[in-house]
């Protein structure tokens, strides 16, 4: 395509939710789009995956522009409409409801995999190019250009060219690493034990949570009525002995922070664990290299908004490549200023809410109890906190 017309070349690397959002994305704008990734297409399995997302409005607005969301199956999706959120042993209590911000729901539990494979789908009938089962090994980025080079299983190398390449490659990301951008974090001294659960009770559409002195737990309701995607953070003391109970051990000690609000439990699936950390990348934009997702944040699982900072980022980024521009650069730098702060922003409200709750001191659990008493009562302030709920 000219670029006369206006048209780009781009490689994107990552083929997760955010890396083929944004191919997807592209490509129906007209540009030219190859995509990286050493897996396969996910496929469909009739067991529900283990990984899950919130998606949040905001979110859902992208999928359904990109043509994604009105493919997924109905049975597949899990819509919540209300949230309940309370410390254990203690009076601290907040709930919301959809029509509190006249919605029919909050968001949808989608499982990654789900998702994944109608994206990939869809960037494959839009015309992009997708090279799987292949690693980048080497970047060379410069003001005009940038080319990556490729290596298979078999050992063949192949170069690519291109006018960006975007990095979606996962909070791991090589491409970041290589390209020696700075990076903040921290440990949070947590895992995520993550699983599927059977209830006795109908979940009815509503998430919950609980803050536990050694971390919070969340129960997220999926499409059959009487299963839930468990993610339990938990300090990491206490993380791997989770893993050794059996599951009867495992669901009791799950049900004594439940409130028996969804009667007996009973694991459907294995438990898996994973490691928690705080990623922040300093530099989102060098020459002609874009960093995105979770290459670029990582938060706290505890109020499920990873993914939809990266379909955010997505989302702005599509904005500056829908029309040709003269100059791109300057425009992508306010489009870095404007996704870093958003994450910030996010990242400072998790570590707020992880600090706030952690610990059994009896003053903290009364002025705890004591704030959530007066937000769930004060408009203005529970307003911000559904906000948050909803990824805004």
């Amino acid at each position: 395509m000219s670029k006369r017309a206006g048209k780009l070349s781009f490689i994107v690397c990552g083929g997760g939710m955010i890396g083929l959002s944004v191919a997807l994305g592209l490509r129906q704008q007209g540009h030219q789009v190859q995509l990286i990734e050493r897996g396969q297409q996910p496929e469909l399995s009739s067991e529900f995956g283990a990984r899950v997302s919130a998606i949040a409005h905001s979110s859902r607005a992208l999928l359904q522009q990109l043509g994604v969301w009105q493919k997924l199956p109905a049975e597949r999706l899990g819509p919540y409409t209300g949230m309940q959120v309370w410390e254990h042993d203690s009076f601290a209590r907040i709930d919301f409801n959809a029509h509190e911000v006249t919605r029919t729901d909050l968001g949808a539990i989608v499982e990654n995999q789900l998702l994944e494979h109608y994206l990939w789908q869809a960037a494959a009938e839009a015309g992009v190019t997708i090279h799987s089962g292949v690693t980048s090994v080497a970047e060379q980025i410069s003001d005009d250009q940038v080319s990556i080079t490729l290596s298979t299983k078999l050992g063949n190398k192949q170069q690519l060219s291109a006018d960006y390449i975007i990095a979606a490659d996962g909070a791991n990301s090589q491409v970041r690493q290589r390209a020696q951008l700075p990076l903040t974090f921290w440990h949070y001294q947590q895992h995520a034990i993550v699983a599927t659960v059977h209830t006795e009770l109908p979940h009815q559409g509503i998430a919950r949570q609980a803050f536990t002195p050694t971390g919070p737990i969340a129960w997220l309701p999926l499409a059959d009525s009487q299963q839930i995607s468990l993610v339990w953070s938990i300090d990491d003391p206490h993380s791997e002995h989770l893993l050794t109970l059996s599951a009867e051990r495992f669901t009791q000690r799950l049900q004594s922070f439940s409130n028996n609000s969804l009667g007996q439990l009973t694991l459907a699936s294995e438990r898996h664990r994973f490691a928690l950390k705080m990623q922040y990348c300093q530099r989102w934009l060098q020459q002609r290299l874009l960093v995105i997702g979770d290459a670029a944040h990582s938060i706290h699982p505890l109020a499920g908004q990873g993914a939809n900072l990266g379909f955010a980022d997505v989302s702005q980024l599509l904005d500056v490549f829908a029309e040709p521009r003269e100059d791109y650069h300057r425009t992508l730098r306010q489009w870095e200023r404007e996704r870093k702060t958003a994450a910030m922003t996010m990242i400072a409200a998790m570590e707020g809410f992880k600090r706030g709750f952690a610990g059994d001191n009896p003053l903290l659990k009364l002025l705890r109890g004591s704030g959530l008493h007066i937000a769930s009562r004060v408009a203005p302030l529970k307003q911000q906190l559904m906000q948050i709920a909803l990824g805004g």
